[in-house]
């Protein structure tokens, strides 16, 4: 350990910073790793230390190992850390522990001790390390990509386009995968006659013969000498449709092939002892959800997201002092069972912690006790008979797990799950025995993520649908706001749907799709949600939405939030509190899913906020209290374009739609006329580019009438044109149309009855292409940065307007500007002139104070870059240099605030700003008089190990994670008078506009403090 501990010494890692030696046992309490991670380090893995960021394992360090090519192939089957660094007699290598070569049968080399100036504390913490290896660390490298690419691949297979065969399939690969994981543990099986350990190779020539392997799967399931349980369960008639060429495929597949390039693959490294069964469970459910995404719209579910949700509600509950190990979990759409599976593992680990048994002293009981864990405490509902079957094969393989394969050897039976804990069904029929089964369990949590569709094209009305139906019907009998759900999303009514399993006790958690919050057909629904639930926190995903499911079947970058709510049954909601997270973009969460949350991500809120400003929903996200001020007082001061409309008579439509379900109306006046055609984005901010194309449909699924006849006023000058998607910038394409031009539904047009009200489009298109309006879209569009960038009709109505001085002049020398910028052969225009020249006319006309301005400023130059990955991006990511403009207005802010409070004859208020290329400090003080010289000085302090350990003196808790992942440290001193901010050196964090948040709270901890003393 000599030279490992020199190591750690140049690395600058320690027991105060997150480094763990694993045979001190301390570990295993202050970590706060999932179950299945801290077994694997503690006894496949075996590291003598390993290095611990946000508990996750970062590193592992090995000294002299003797068998490390095992080693090696552990660590990329365990699928957790990045990196292991072996000392070897002396020397030392770095490894990368995604990816495994199959030609030398080790990690893929990263370099010598050449390298360990890479993987210092400050260069792992602050990301540095993980931006300059992120080629290497890809998934595409990772065990879990190339299983599931190749089970995948023998599927297909197997299928051979008859989705009849599909269960069968899926049957088939989960049989041989449970063998596989006999066999990887060393069980010994009796099938020949004989107790003994089988291997890969053997299996495989067993495929060779259908009948025996029919046989060998019997014997598996017998209820006498097998494990019994519903472990994919066929009959004879679908033994029958497994061909030989299908065994044969199989064989492949557990041979090494890479079936889909005829070629040997990794599976033979494959160890599935150390594969965790939740990352087999999870495999599952990617194949299984090829189906039913389209069809039921169910997405796969994130481990990271399981084991969050996890930490706060089951391994809270049986932390809390006096909780005994049971805990009952019912997922309503369990799909593979993968929270289920998570939540069996906290509780038998509980049990094992209470009771003190040693499983290896007593076997029996410990066998018995857990399948009664598993029989007393699981419970799960899904549509879909093979999701139920590999959830059921995942509880089995827990209970596995946790037992030595003497153990499992010596008649080990699986509990029968099917139909008593795990029901093929739809959670909406109320006719079906699981709830009468279910109806007396008082459930600890509902906790699971349900499909997102929405009901569109039934022939017949879904079962959700006439749930709500039913409610509605029960419920218009008592005073209850009436329910609802919007554009018939089923996530809604799983939401509600929860209510009917829930006691006095039960809490909820469910990944949704973020729409309900925002869409703007959902505000019943989020009445009805908000009156009838506790809302206990908010964590909302949709600003990752690329990295959250970056693995799902669908290419589609689908927002999802995780809603943790319980039944109010009755009770006024009014004042809960709700904690609202919202997650940002950040390397170490498209690494390796470590969250890091700003301060000003987390909020908390009254409930009946949100019930009176709907709108609040997306401000929370983006947004603070600034804004929600800032708003509500543009809403009081300025009229709204909606307001406008109705004042000046303006008509407000959509272009025609070429097909609308199956209605065709005949419009042959239109055939020959100048057409718009948005698809070559001749529609441009302030200009229409013609081409020479014409309106050539006589038949439409709509369009606008008058007196049951085509209007055709609405193509014709003067209107503002508007299209329905927006920039990259949030900003709008709108232009006056000043010629006659035929335009389809993706364009509205604002229509005026005289030239005369000119100015208020003139107005409008200014206010469409500025920076405010992309700050309105940010904090209050429905869709924009949540999942996809356009406006709705409602949207540009409750705009703000105000008439901008001279505003045709002004608006047609930005006509003229953008016509010299554009013409067909030229490509599509920057937009940023245009909106700075809006800006110009626009913030003049509001007169807005420095902090309204500055909220402006962050949304378009901070938050909507980051949201939506604008090119150069990252560079808000970079450091602030010494002395720059930036740090000096943000220190300024307090200063302005602070120095006439607390200036005096005998005393001085300054401000001491520590720089490194890490970290930056500001430390607010009151000196003497005569000491004083200027408000702000300014320390270089490179030395960063120097300034960690200051830090450290502050007594703070958790530095590290503290600092690098929750962005911030803050407080007073022990005199309670000179207090400190700290936070890393990003240009994103040291915005003035969160000076102003950072400012007003000192400001009202500096009060309290002085009211408390009074």
């Amino acid at each position: 350990m000599k030279k490992l501990e020199e190591l750690f010494l140049q690395l600058g890692l320690d027991k105060n910073n997150g480094l763990f030696i694993t045979k001190e046992d301390l570990w295993k309490k202050e970590v706060a790793f999932p179950n299945r991670v801290k077994r694997l380090i503690e006894r496949k893995i075996e590291p003598d230390a390993f290095f611990c960021f946000d508990n996750k394992p970062m590193i592992l360090f090995f000294n002299n190992c003797e068998n490390k090519e095992e080693i090696h192939k552990a660590i990329w089957n365990f699928n957790e850390c990045p990196i292991a660094i072996f000392v070897e007699n002396g020397a030392v290598e770095v490894f990368n522990g995604f990816n495994y070569l199959k030609e030398t049968e080790l990690l893929e080399k990263l370099g010598g001790v050449e390298k360990l100036s890479d993987f210092t504390y400050f260069e792992l913490v602050t990301g540095n390390t993980w931006e300059q290896y992120q080629q290497q660390l890809n998934y595409k490298n990772r065990v879990d990509f190339h299983l599931l690419k190749n089970i995948i691949s023998a599927r297909k297979l197997l299928v051979e386009q008859d989705e009849k065969k599909a269960k069968i399939a899926n049957a088939i690969i989960g049989k041989i995968i449970f063998v596989r994981y006999l066999i990887d543990r060393e069980v010994k099986m009796r099938f020949d006659g004989r107790l003994r350990k089988w291997t890969n190779s053997e299996f495989c020539d067993l495929l060779n013969y259908p009948k025996k392997v029919q046989q060998f799967f019997d014997y598996l399931e017998d209820k006498e000498n097998g494990f019994n349980g519903d472990l994919f369960p066929l009959s004879i008639e679908e033994y029958r449709q497994i061909t030989k060429e299908d065994y044969q495929v199989l064989r492949r597949l557990l041979q090494g092939e890479d079936i889909e390039k005829n070629q040997s693959s990794l599976f033979d490294f494959y160890d599935f002892s150390i594969i965790p069964i939740e990352f087999i469970s999870n495999v599952y459910e990617l194949f299984i959800g090829q189906e039913n995404q389209k069809k039921e719209g169910a997405y796969y579910t994130p481990l990271f997201l399981v084991d969050y949700i996890l930490k706060e509600t089951v391994e809270k509950k049986l932390n809390q002092k006096g909780s005994d190990y049971n805990c009952k979990v019912l997922d309503p759409a369990c799909g593979s069972g993968i929270f289920l599976v998570e939540t069996l593992r906290k509780i038998i680990e509980k049990y094992i912690i209470e009771t003190g048994i040693d499983p290896k002293e007593e076997k029996g009981k410990f066998k018995k006790d857990i399948k009664i864990l598993a029989k007393e405490n699981i419970y799960g509902i899904d549509k879909d008979l093979s999701a139920v079957q590999v959830a059921v094969f995942s509880i089995y393989l827990t209970l596995l797990d946790y037992l030595e394969p003497a153990a499992i050897e010596d008649a080990f039976k699986f509990p029968n799950l099917l139909n008593t804990n795990f029901f093929e069904a739809d959670f909406f029929d109320k006719s079906l025995p699981y709830n009468k089964a279910l109806e007396n369990i008082e459930f600890d949590f509902i906790l699971g993520n349900p499909p997102w569709n929405r009901g569109k094209g039934e022939k017949e009305k879904p079962l959700y649908i006439k749930y709500i139906d039913e409610r509605r019907r029960e419920e218009n009998k008592k005073d209850i706001p009436q329910i609802e759900i919007g554009n018939k999303e089923i996530a809604q009514a799983f939401l509600l749907r929860s209510s009917d399993f829930s006691k006095n006790k039960t809490k909820a958690a469910l990944i949704v799709t973020s729409k309900v919050l925002y869409n703007l057909q959902g505000s019943s629904f989020r009445n009805y949600f908000l009156n009838q639930f506790f809302i206990e926190r908010v964590f909302e995903l949709a600003p990752v939405r690329r990295e959250v499911f970056d693995k799902s079947n669908d290419k589609a970058t689908a927002p999802a939030c995780v809603l943790f709510f319980s039944y109010a049954n009755g009770t006024n909601t009014d004042n809960n509190l709700i904690e609202h997270i919202a997650l940002k973009p950040s390397r170490f969460f498209s690494l390796f899913k470590i969250f890091t949350i700003n301060r000003t991500d987390f909020k908390t809120i009254q409930q009946n906020k949100l019930k009176e400003f709907d709108w609040l929903w997306k401000v929370l996200v983006y947004g603070s209290y600034l804004d929600f001020n800032f708003i509500k007082r543009l809403y009081a001061d300025l009229k709204t374009v909606q307001s406008i409309i109705a004042q000046n008579e303006i008509l407000f439509k959509q272009g025609v739609k070429r097909k609308d379900g199956a209605r065709k109306i005949l419009v042959g006046e239109l055939v020959g006329r100048r057409f718009l055609d948005t698809q070559k984005k001749e529609l441009q901010p302030f200009n229409i580019i013609d081409s020479d194309k014409k309106w050539d449909s006589k038949y439409v699924g709509y369009v606008y009438k008058e007196d049951n006849k085509p209007f055709l006023e609405l193509f014709k000058p003067y209107s503002l044109l508007i299209t329905g998607g927006i920039s990259k910038d949030l900003t709008s394409k709108a232009a006056i149309n000043h010629d006659e031009r035929i335009f389809t539904s993706s364009v509205r047009a604002l229509k005026i009855k005289n030239k005369a009200e000119l100015p208020v489009l003139y107005s409008i298109n200014t206010i469409l292409c500025s920076s405010l309006f992309s700050y309105y879209m940010l904090n209050m569009g429905a869709s924009a940065a949540i999942e996809r960038e356009e406006s709705e009709d409602e949207e540009i109505e409750k705009m703000w307007y105000f008439e901008i001085p001279d505003a045709v002049r002004r608006g047609k020398e930005i006509e003229r500007y953008q016509l010299k910028r554009n013409s067909l052969k030229t490509e599509v225009t920057d937009e940023k002139p245009i909106k700075k020249l809006c800006d110009a006319l626009i913030f003049n006309a509001l007169e807005l104070t420095n902090v309204e301005s500055s909220l402006i400023n962050y949304s378009n130059d901070v938050m909507i870059p980051i949201a939506m990955r604008h090119q150069g991006f990252e560079l808000l990511f970079h450091p602030i240099s010494f002395k720059a403009t930036t740090l000096q207005t943000y220190a300024e802010l307090f200063i302005e605030r602070f120095k006439s409070k607390l200036n005096s004859k005998d005393k001085k208020f300054v401000v001491e700003i520590w720089h490194t290329n890490q970290v930056v400090g500001m430390f607010f003080k009151m000196i003497p008089a005569k000491e004083y010289s200027e408000p702000m000085k300014w320390i270089s302090k490179q030395n960063n190990a120097a300034f960690l350990t200051f830090l450290f003196k502050l007594g703070e808790e958790k530095i590290t994670d503290r600092l690098f992942v929750q962005k911030d440290i803050r407080g007073f001193d022990n005199n309670g008078n000179d207090f400190y901010l700290i936070k890393p050196n990003e240009k994103r964090l040291w915005h003035e506009a969160i000076g102003h948040l950072d400012v007003n709270e000192f400001a009202d901890a500096i009060l309290k403090s002085v009211n408390k003393t009074k």
